[in-house]
C-alpha cells in the first residue's frame, strides 16, 4: 500500500483539523494541487483506493463501526482487562462514535475524484466504474455519519432532531471553497444518499459482481435496501433487496458449512467485504480480533490481549440449544476462560489481527427484506415469514408462521442473533425507537447519548452554524 500512500500525498490530501480551523482545511507544504495529481487513470485508481484504506481506520471498519455497536448496545459487556470501550460499553458521556474527521477526509476525497471526472475525458467504460465505486463510497460515509450523528427518519424526538449531517458536494484543494457548515433536514440528507446510490447503479456494470472488495451492482443494491429500511422507504427495501439478490454471486450459507464459512478468508455471503492486507493490520491493540477474543487465532490455548468486549450471557441465552450459531461464540482462554467471546474475527489469514470485514453480508439482505414485508402489511406477512424462516431453519431452528406484533419481534430477534458483533445492534435499537436494557444501566431512547457529540472544534469553528446534538 505505499504506492497509494504516496498517492495520497500528491492529491491535496493533507487536510487537517485543529481546534481554530474549519472543517476541511488544506496544508499547502504538504501536497500539490490535485488538479495536477487527478489527471491520470493511475493517479484517479491510486485516489479511490486510497478510501478504501480510510475505511479500513479503527474508528471506522476497522474496529469501532462494528464493536462500539455492541459495546454500546445490550449484546455485550466489558472485561475490564484493558481501558479500551470502557467508557463506551457503560455508555458513558461522550464515549460514543468518533468516525466525523475521518468519514469526511474519505468524502473529501471522493469529491476531489468526482470533480476530476467531470473535468476531464477518459475512456467510457473505466469512467463509469470509478464515478459508481465514487459515489457508492461516498453513500456508504453519509449513510453512516447519518446513523451516528443524527435520528433515523424512522424514530426521532423532535424536539432534539436538529438535521443530519453537513453535505459536503464539492472537493476542498483551497481553503475558500470551505462551505458554511449547517445541517440540513435528515430527510434531504437521504435524499443525497439515494441520489448517490442511485448515480452508482447506473454507472456500475454488472460483469464486475465477483469483486466484492470494491463497489459493485449488488453491493449498491444491497446497501440501498439498508438506507431505505433506516429511512422507513418499505418497498424501497423490497425492491432493492429482489436487485441484490439477483445481481450477487455470494452463497447463502447452509447449516452444514455455517461455522466452516466464518473460519474461511473471505466469506462466502460477502457481497462487500473490507479486505486487509499484511501492511495493512490494524494492529495487536485495536483489531476486531484483540477487541473481541483472548486468543490470538482459533487454536491458541493461552490469553494473549486485552479481549475487552464479551458476549453478554444473557444476550448468549437467547440462542436456543440447537442454534447453530452458538457454535461461534465460546469461552476465552487463560483469565478470560469464563468469559463467553465471539469468534466471528480471529485472524483468519493467519496473521494476528488480520481479518477481512464482511460490510454487507447476504444474509442482512434476506432480514432487510423481511422486516419491510412486515411493515408493508397483513398482505405481506407471508412474504415476511419465508424470508424470516430462511435464516432461522439455516440456523437449525424450526419454521414460524407468526403475525403482528409477534412477527416483527422474532425478525428483530433473528437479526440481533445473526448479524451479532457485526456492527448492527446499537443501530437497530436506534432506528426502531428502543430503549437500550444493559446492566451498567439503561438508556432510554428519550436519553440525549442516542446520538453521538459532533466534534467540539467543528461546532466552534463553524461559529455556531454548525448545530450541536442535545446536550452536548
Amino acid at each position: 500500500m505505499k504506492k497509494f500512500k504516496y498517492y495520497i500525498a500528491l492529491i491535496a490530501l493533507g487536510l487537517i483539523f485543529s481546534s481554530c480551523e474549519k472543517l476541511l482545511d488544506v496544508n499547502p507544504k504538504q501536497s500539490i494541487d490535485s488538479s495536477e495529481a487527478l489527471t491520470s487513470k493511475d493517479g484517479i485508481d491510486a485516489a479511490l483506493i486510497s478510501v478504501y484504506s480510510r475505511l479500513q481506520n479503527y474508528t471506522l471498519y476497522g474496529r469501532d463501526y462494528l464493536a462500539l455497536s455492541e459495546a454500546l448496545s445490550d449484546n455485550a459487556k466489558h472485561t475490564g482487562y484493558a481501558s479500551h470501550l470502557i467508557n463506551e460499553a457503560a455508555n458513558n458521556r461522550g464515549a460514543h462514535f468518533a468516525s466525523w474527521q475521518l468519514a469526511y477526509y474519505a468524502i473529501n476525497q471522493l469529491n476531489l475524484i468526482l470533480n476530476a471526472l467531470d473535468r476531464q475525458s477518459f475512456d467510457a467504460s473505466w469512467k463509469a466504474n470509478t464515478l459508481g465505486q465514487a459515489y457508492f463510497l461516498r453513500a456508504l460515509c453519509y449513510h453512516d455519519l447519518l446513523r451516528c450523528y443524527t435520528y433515523d427518519p424512522t424514530a426521532n424526538i423532535s424536539q432534539y432532531n436538529y438535521g443530519g449531517v453537513p453535505l459536503m458536494l464539492v472537493g476542498v484543494d483551497d481553503v475558500t471553497k470551505v462551505s458554511s457548515l449547517t445541517r440540513p433536514t435528515v430527510e434531504a440528507a437521504y435524499t443525497q444518499v439515494y441520489d448517490d446510490l442511485t448515480k452508482a447503479h447506473q454507472n456500475l456494470s454488472i460483469s464486475n459482481s465477483t469483486t466484492i472488495h470494491k463497489a459493485t451492482k449488488a453491493a449498491v443494491s444491497a446497501l440501498f435496501s439498508r438506507v431505505a429500511l433506516y429511512k422507513g422507504d418499505y418497498n424501497k427495501v423490497v425492491e432493492m433487496a429482489d436487485q441484490a439478490i439477483t445481481e450477487t454471486s455470494a452463497v447463502f450459507s447452509t447449516n452444514a458449512n455455517f461455522l466452516a464459512d466464518w473460519r474461511k478468508e473471505v466469506h462466502p455471503e460477502s457481497i462487500f467485504e473490507l479486505k486487509f492486507n499484511i501492511s495493512e493490520n490494524v494492529g495487536s491493540d485495536r483489531s476486531l480480533r484483540a477487541t473481541y477474543t483472548s486468543r490470538a487465532t482459533y487454536d491458541a490455548t493461552v490469553f494473549t490481549i486485552q479481549a475487552v468486549v464479551a458476549v453478554d450471557p444473557l444476550f448468549y441465552a437467547k440462542y436456543e440449544n440447537n442454534d447453530v450459531r452458538r457454535g461461534l461464540i465460546r469461552n476465552g482462554a487463560g483469565k478470560a476462560s469464563t468469559n463467553l467471546e465471539i469468534y466471528k474475527f480471529i485472524s483468519k489469514t493467519g496473521t494476528p489481527g488480520l481479518d477481512n470485514v464482511p460490510i454487507i453480508r447476504l444474509s442482512e439482505v434476506y432480514l432487510n427484506r423481511a422486516e419491510a414485508y412486515y411493515h408493508l402489511g397483513v398482505a405481506q406477512y407471508a412474504n415476511a415469514s419465508l424470508d424470516l424462516n430462511k435464516i432461522r431453519t439455516r440456523a437449525g431452528l424450526t419454521s414460524v408462521n407468526l403475525t403482528g406484533t409477534a412477527l416483527l419481534n422474532e425478525i428483530l430477534l433473528q437479526r440481533r442473533l445473526e448479524l451479532a458483533f457485526e456492527g448492527h445492534r446499537w443501530f437497530d435499537l436506534k432506528r426502531n425507537g428502543l430503549d437500550v436494557v444493559k446492566g451498567t444501566g439503561n438508556v432510554l431512547f428519550t436519553d440525549y447519548r442516542m446520538l453521538a457529540p459532533i466534534p467540539e472544534r467543528e461546532v466552534n469553528a463553524s461559529k455556531n452554524t454548525l448545530k450541536q446534538n442535545f446536550n452536548y
